[in-house]
């Protein structure tokens, strides 16, 4: 009987299948990550947002979003730090504005996110897991939300803050490992974990806590580290994000700090914390579909077999709790499949480890049957999502570029164009008036939980261009009556309509 692919034990040095398996990773990985950077997925409402604050820091000198009536210090300014939007101001200053050099910077993010989950896995299970839990994040999509590889070619915090996210981790897992370098590590996670804070502040959510439980759960139980690795991450991961909150009250100064709070409040209770039946029945649709469905099993099984009181023990359970409480949070939330995605990569290493025991254990028993139908299943969960990333991949979208491309030849630089599409922001320099970023969160619960419209009286104000897109026709922003009245369509690149006012 031939040797299934996966074997329990790791092996003290890497044998010829496993040094292609991994090369051939590493192709996979650098392709998915730059064919048609530029345009795939298509650059959207969130990328268009988060990078008008590196081109208005390159412009003006302000950290800060902007609109036609001026800066706007709410919404990008804090969503996604200052890990995200300072080295992508870097390469605008250097390189020009442009969206090929911001995606520039993610990859890199992805390169740095990619290699510490390889890392962990590896530290944690060996390099067969190591090799399996990489191919399962690079197809981590599912049918109709995006996985590791978009969110990776996408301006967006996640994938930055997995990076020093896993960063932690590791530096966690190597200090059990290694007491007699405990406190430098102990520094080191807290450093890293207190980054991934910066970079999205919904981690502030789950990690701080998961470090906590961790913590109780070495001292009364494991008792596999000391107090410099119980106590060193959550409080210098803490102090972080202190650290940048502070910042950014002194940047704001008192009034402006305190609108931003109420702000991240209301975006609070329209989002994150719902409570809604019908937002929870979609959070665990999507959560059946991940890995073919063995997210929750793989996440189960690793905590059950994290119970042995030792660092081993202690270290591996710290992804898959850290992940499980994610989920918790996850299924009470919006049920938006981005919240989730933390989880989704942390539990890439559960499914492997699952996945690599079954399959040796059925080798063991000589369940040949029963062995070929799980690798079966396995191979399925992995290259259907894979190939439904290829597809992104491969279809590059350009709708946003010729739409600039005719906005810079047909209309003039000084006049309002009214639109809900910051993405052309970035790629053009119009004067854009953007719908009041208080009125993201009701409109967006509208779409998802149902209610009322959204009241907006921005086409009062008689603007000579309005610009549709994907995100204003999502959320229905402006009046169809007022547009067929007073505006007459001058050019469509589609999902793109650009309107301009009849008469002028």
């Amino acid at each position: 009987m031939a040797k299934p692919l996966l074997t329990a034990p790791a092996e003290a040095g890497a044998s010829l299948w496993e040094r292609v398996a991994l090369a051939i990773l590493v192709v996979l990985a650098l392709l998915l990550a730059l064919i048609n950077l530029p345009y795939a997925p298509p650059t959207w409402f969130d990328e268009g947002s988060h990078l008008h604050v590196p081109k208005t820091l390159v412009r003006f000198g302000v950290y800060a979003d902007i609109s036609s009536e001026g800066f706007r210090y709410f919404g990008p300014t804090i969503g996604v730090g200052p890990t995200v939007m300072l080295p992508i101001a870097l390469v605008f200053q250097v390189a020009g504005v442009g969206l090929l050099q911001a995606r520039l910077v993610m990859v890199t993010y992805l390169a740095f996110a990619l290699l510490g989950l390889f890392a962990l896995a590896r530290r944690l299970y060996g390099l067969q897991v190591a090799l399996l839990a990489l191919l399962l994040v690079l197809a981590s999509r599912t049918l109709r939300f995006e996985g590791m590889v978009e969110y990776g070619r996408q301006a967006l915090g996640e994938v930055p803050g997995m990076a020093f996210l896993l960063g932690g981790l590791l530096a966690y897992a190597l200090g059990l490992y290694k007491p007699e370098a405990r406190r430098r590590y102990a520094l080191l996670a807290g450093l890293s974990f207190g980054l991934a804070l910066v970079t999205k502040n919904q981690f502030v959510l789950i990690v701080p806590a998961t470090l906590g439980i961790l913590a109780l759960l070495d001292w009364f139980y494991y008792r596999a580290g000391d107090w410099w690795l119980r106590l060193a991450p959550p409080v210098i991961a803490v102090a972080c994000f202190g650290a940048w909150t502070v910042a950014m009250l002194a940047f704001f100064g008192p009034a402006g700090f305190s609108e931003n709070l109420a702000k991240t409040r209301q975006a609070a209770g329209g989002a994150i914390f719902v409570f809604d039946p019908e937002a929870t029945r979609r959070a665990v649709v999507y959560l059946v579909q991940v890995y073919g469905g063995l997210l929750v099993p793989g996440l189960l099984y690793s905590l059950w077999r994290s119970r042995e009181r030792t660092a081993e023990g202690l270290a591996r359970l710290a992804p898959s709790l850290m992940a499980l409480l994610w989920l918790i949070w996850f299924v009470t939330s919006l049920g938006w499949a981005r919240y989730a995605f933390p989880a989704v990569i942390l539990g890439s290493l559960a499914v492997a480890r699952m996945a690599a025991d079954l399959l040796h254990e059925l080798y063991a028993r000589r369940q040949r049957l029963a062995l070929g139908v799980a690798m079966l299943y396995l191979s399925g969960a992995i290259l259907l999502p894979l190939g439904l990333t290829a597809q992104v991949v491969l279809s590059p979208k350009d709708a946003a570029q010729r739409m600039a491309a005719f906005m810079d030849g047909n209309v003039p630089l000084d006049v309002i164009v009214e639109t809900w599409e910051p993405e052309m922001g970035l790629l053009t320099d119009h004067n854009y008036h953007y719908v009041p970023i208080e009125l993201l969160d009701p409109a967006v619960r509208r779409q998802w939980l149902g209610g009322p419209p959204v009241a907006y009286d921005g086409l009062e104000a008689e603007p000579p261009f309005v610009l549709l897109g994907p995100f204003s026709g999502y959320t229905a922003i402006y009046p169809d009556d007022v547009l067929e009245e007073e505006y007459e369509v001058l050019y469509g690149a589609e999902p793109y309509l650009l309107l301009q006012r009849v008469g002028e």
